[in-house]
C-alpha cells in the first residue's frame, strides 16, 4: 500500500511539473532543450537587471485591418511589395499583439524585425528580435537568428546616429546587446571576438574590475582562440589601471605582478612583451617601495634592535635590486655591530638585545 502512495505521489508531481507554465528570463536561452542554455557569465550584467519580457497588448491604435491572421499577414506583405515599409511593419506589429499564438504570429514578428532593419531602425529592430528569441524560440531557425542579431548590433555601433558630436546610443546599451547574444549562443564562432567588445565597453566605462573578469572568462572558456592572446594583454593593461589607482594594496599588486609573469611564461613571443616587462618593473617597485617604508616605520617603532633587523633583512630578501638596498644593507649592520647606534631601542637606559 505504502509503495503505491509513493509511486502515485511521484506521478502527480511529474504532471504538477509539466503543467507548470514556463518562465520567461530576459536574455536567456529558451531552456533545458536548448543547447544554448547557459549559466551568468562573469563581468556581464545580472539577469536580475535586465527587463522580464512582456507580451505586447492590444490596441486600438495598433489594430487589425483583416479579420483572420492568414489575411492580415497577406496584408502586411503586399504593403511591404508595394513600398509602403511603415505600414508593413505596423500591420506586422498588429497581428502578433491580436493573435499572439496564432501560426502566422512568429513569421509576422520576425518580418517586423527585418523590416525595421531595412528602415536602418537598428535598435528596435534588435529589440524585435530579442521579442522574437523570448516568445517564438522554438518557432524560428534559432542559430540564424543569433547571427543575424550580432550583425545588427555590429552594424548599430558602426552607423549610430550623432546629433551635434553626440550619441544616444549608450555604451550600457551596446554591451548588454552584445551580452544577451553572447547568452543566447555561447557556441558561436563570434563568441570570443563579442567578448572582446564586451569588455572594452566596460573599459570605456572605466569598469575595470568588470572588464578584468571577462577578459578572465574569454581566456578561461576559450583558450585556443586567437582572441583569447589579445585578451590576455587587455586584462594585464586593466590589472595595471586598477594598481596605479590602489597602489596602497599589496594584496593586488602581488596577484598582478604573478599574472604578468604566467602571462609572459604562457606567450614568450607576445607583441607587447616591452609594455609588459616594463609594467613588472613598475608594481616590483610598487611593492618595494612599500615594503621600505613599513621595514623603515617598524624600524622607527620597535623596542628591540633583532627586530628591526629581522624587517630590513626580510626587505633586503624579497626586494635586492630596489634603490634602497644599500640603505637596508648599511642598517643592517649598524644594528648588528653598534648597541648605540639606535637609541630608540633602549628602555630606561637597559639594552633590549
Amino acid at each position: 500500500m505504502k509503495r503505491i502512495v509513493l509511486v502515485t505521489t511521484a506521478l502527480l508531481a511529474g504532471l504538477t511539473l509539466r503543467a507548470a507554465p514556463q518562465k520567461s528570463v530576459a536574455g536567456a536561452a529558451p531552456g533545458g532543450q536548448s543547447p544554448y542554455a547557459t549559466d551568468a557569465y562573469p563581468g556581464f550584467d545580472g539577469l536580475d537587471e535586465i527587463k522580464k519580457p512582456e507580451r505586447r497588448e492590444k490596441s486600438w491604435w495598433f489594430g487589425v485591418k483583416r479579420d483572420t491572421p492568414a489575411e492580415q499577414y497577406a496584408y502586411a506583405k503586399d504593403l511591404e511589395s508595394n513600398g509602403d515599409l511603415a505600414g508593413a511593419a505596423k500591420a506586422c506589429d498588429a497581428l502578433v499583439r491580436e493573435w499572439p499564438s496564432s501560426l502566422e504570429a512568429p513569421q509576422a514578428q520576425l518580418r517586423f524585425a527585418k523590416i525595421l532593419a531595412q528602415q536602418e531602425d537598428y535598435e528596435e529592430a534588435f529589440k524585435q528580435l530579442e521579442y522574437m528569441f523570448d516568445f517564438y524560440a522554438r518557432d524560428c531557425p534559432y542559430q540564424e537568428l543569433v547571427d543575424w542579431g550580432y550583425q545588427l548590433v555590429n552594424t548599430m555601433v558602426d552607423k549610430k546616429k550623432t546629433w551635434f558630436g553626440f550619441t544616444f546610443l549608450s555604451n550600457r546599451l551596446v554591451r548588454q546587446h552584445y551580452e544577451s547574444i553572447v547568452r543566447r549562443a555561447p557556441g558561436a564562432s563570434y563568441v570570443a571576438e563579442a567578448m572582446l567588445k564586451i569588455a572594452k565597453l566596460r573599459e570605456d566605462d572605466q569598469e575595470y574590475e568588470e572588464a578584468q573578469k571577462v577578459y578572465a572568462m574569454l581566456q578561461s572558456k576559450y583558450p585556443l582562440r586567437p582572441e583569447a592572446r589579445l585578451a590576455g594583454y587587455r586584462e594585464a593593461a586593466a590589472r595595471m589601471w586598477l594598481c596605479r589607482r590602489l597602489a596602497y594594496n599589496q594584496a593586488r599588486c602581488k596577484d598582478s605582478l604573478s599574472f604578468l609573469r604566467h602571462l609572459m611564461a604562457r606567450y614568450p613571443d607576445l607583441e607587447q612583451t616591452a609594455e609588459v616587462k616594463a609594467w613588472e618593473t613598475e608594481l616590483v617597485d610598487y611593492m618595494a617601495e612599500d615594503a621600505y617604508q613599513h621595514a623603515k616605520s617598524y624600524d622607527n617603532k620597535r623596542r628591540t634592535r633583532h627586530a628591526a633587523r629581522s624587517s630590513w633583512e626580510l626587505f633586503l630578501k624579497n626586494y635586492p635590486e630596489s634603490s634602497h638596498a644599500d640603505e637596508a644593507r648599511a642598517r643592517i649592520l649598524e644594528l648588528s655591530t653598534d648597541p648605540a647606534a639606535a637609541n630608540v631601542f633602549r628602555v630606561g637606559g637597559a639594552d633590549n638585545n
